[in-house]
């Protein structure tokens, strides 16, 4: 029986992961071989980034005790800020190095501007967004 060819085992490889690929989120704020990381890691496409974002919108509010309303009035249905920040913190540690501390730098930058807006200096607690903060009361 002949041997098949290594360009075509290859070629038939790549067929098929081709469905499983997931394009790489470029905001530009991170680098396109940590975009990649950060889609290897993820258990559903998109969550890290999801995550990022919830996080911000979180630094951006401007009170952070007023709550919008989501509209399924069910406490602790539609995740809570912390949980994104789980995530975060999850991917951090399962990132590679390099990519851990490039995630880890924007993430510390929103942390550091959520923490501004409370008097209470927390960042010293492991899990500090666990603490007394408005998004851990339903």
């Amino acid at each position: 029986m002949p041997r098949r060819r290594p360009s075509t085992l290859r070629r038939s490889a790549a067929a098929r992961r081709h469905y499983l690929r997931v394009a790489p989120i470029r905001d530009g704020r991170l680098s396109g071989s940590t975009s990649a990381a950060i889609a290897r890691v993820e258990d559903w496409p998109g969550q890290i980034h999801d995550s990022l974002q919830n996080w911000e919108r979180e630094a951006r509010r401007t009170n952070p005790w007023i709550r919008p309303s989501n509209g399924c009035d069910i406490s602790g249905c539609c995740g809570a800020p912390r949980d994104d920040r789980d995530i975060l913190e999850q991917a951090i540690h399962r990132l590679p190095r390099r990519s851990a501390q490039e995630l880890r730098r924007l993430v510390r930058a929103i942390d550091e501007r959520i923490l501004s807006t409370f008097p209470a200096r927390l960042d010293h607690y492991h899990r500090w967004w666990h603490a007394d903060f408005p998004w851990n009361h339903g």
